[in-house]
C-alpha cells in the first residue's frame, strides 16, 4: 500500500501583514466608514434642486443622548443637505452635567457643519402640554429669548427674529390630532407656517388636511433622540426626511423655500405633499418614450431613488 503525505500551507492575513509592514502597529483605514456619505438621487424642477432635510433634532442640551457635531455627521453620513437643532426650551434633563445655555447645542453642531460645507439651522422646540403642544422655532438669533413663561409669547418672540414655525406632532401624546381654539388663533395671526405630517414612526392624515387648508408646509422629521442607525437601521431613506425644492443650497435658500411652501415629505418610501409639488417631482424623475414601431411597447425611466407604483388601467 502507498502512503501519501500532504502539507497543508496556512496563510493568515496577519502574518504577511507583519512581513509587509514590519511594524507593532497595522491599521485597516479602509475599514472606517466615517468619510463616506451617501448619495440620495432626487432630481429638481423649474430651476429648483431638492435638498434632504431634518428640522427636528435633539441633542444632549436637552433630552437626546447625542453631541451636537455627531448629529451632523449622522446626517452627512446619511445623504443629508440640512438639518435643525431644534433643543428643547423648557426641558433639560442634563443641564446640570451638560454646560452651556439655550444656543450652545447650535453652535458645536455649526462649528462641524461649516467644515463638511453642510448647513445647520437654528432652531429650538417650545415644549408645552396641550392644547398648544409643541412648536419648532427655525431660523431664530437667540433662543435663549424663547424661555418664557407663556408659550404663545415665546412663539411671538421667535417670530420677530424672523422664524418659521412648525407643529409638531399633532397626534402625539394622545393619538387625536386635534386643531384647538389656540391653533386657530396661531393660524389666523400668521404664527404657524408649516405641520410635521410624519414624525418619528408615526404620521397623521389629518394634518393633510391642515396643511391644505392653512396653506402650510408639509413637514417629515425624525425627532431623534437616540442614534439615528439605533432607531431607524443603517438602510438607505430610513429615517423621515423633509424635502425642499431651494433656488440655491444655503441657509437662506432653505428659509425662502419652507415660506413659500415648496416642500415634500419622504418616509418609509411614501411621498406625501401637494399636488401641484408632486406632480412636477414625478415628472422630473419619470422619462416615458414610445416605442415607434406599431409594437404598442412603452419605455419608462425612473432616474432618482424615489420608488412609484405603476398601475394599469384598462388592460387588453
Amino acid at each position: 500500500m502507498k502512503k501519501f503525505c500532504f502539507s497543508l500551507l496556512l496563510v493568515f492575513p496577519i502574518l504577511v501583514f507583519g512581513q509587509l509592514r514590519n511594524a507593532d502597529v497595522y491599521k485597516l483605514p479602509e475599514m472606517g466608514k466615517e468619510n463616506i456619505r451617501e448619495n440620495i438621487n432626487i432630481p429638481g424642477f423649474d430651476g429648483y434642486e431638492v435638498l434632504k432635510c431634518d428640522f427636528h433634532i435633539h441633542t444632549v442640551f436637552s433630552d437626546g443622548r447625542v453631541w451636537p457635531d455627531m448629529r451632523v455627521n449622522e446626517a452627512w453620513q446619511q445623504g443629508l443637505d440640512a438639518i435643525a437643532i431644534t433643543d428643547h426650551i423648557e426641558y433639560r434633563p442634563f443641564k446640570d452635567m451638560v454646560i452651556g445655555d439655550l444656543n450652545e447645542s447650535y453652535k458645536i453642531a455649526k462649528a462641524h457643519a461649516d467644515y463638511l460645507g453642510f448647513i445647520v439651522i437654528k432652531g429650538a422646540e417650545v415644549t408645552r402640554e396641550k392644547p398648544i403642544g409643541h412648536l419648532n422655532a427655525l431660523f431664530i438669533n437667540d433662543a435663549n429669548k424663547l424661555d418664557q413663561e407663556d408659550p404663545v409669547d415665546a412663539l411671538r418672540e421667535a417670530k420677530k427674529q424672523g422664524a418659521f414655525i412648525m407643529w409638531n406632532h399633532p397626534g402625539w401624546p394622545d393619538d387625536k390630532s386635534t386643531l384647538y381654539s389656540i391653533h386657530e388663533q396661531l393660524l389666523k395671526d400668521k404664527v404657524i407656517d408649516g405641520v410635521e405630517c410624519f414624525n418619528f414612526l408615526e404620521y397623521y392624515p389629518i394634518a393633510f388636511d391642515y396643511a391644505n387648508k392653512y396653506n402650510l408646509a408639509y413637514m417629515g422629521n425624525s425627532d431623534i433622540h437616540n442614534l439615528v442607525t439605533e432607531t431607524y437601521g443603517g438602510e438607505k431613506l430610513a429615517r423621515p426626511i423633509t424635502l425642499v425644492f431651494s433656488s440655491e443650497r444655503s441657509e437662506e435658500g432653505v428659509k425662502e423655500a419652507l415660506f413659500a411652501r415648496r416642500t415634500a415629505i419622504l418616509f418609509n418610501g411614501v411621498l406625501a405633499g401637494k399636488e401641484d409639488i408632486l406632480r412636477r417631482l414625478f415628472l422630473a424623475s419619470v422619462h416615458l418614450r414610445m416605442i415607434e414601431n406599431n409594437s404598442g411597447y412603452t419605455e419608462l425611466c425612473n432616474t432618482s431613488d424615489l420608488n412609484y407604483i405603476l398601475l394599469i388601467n384598462n388592460y387588453q
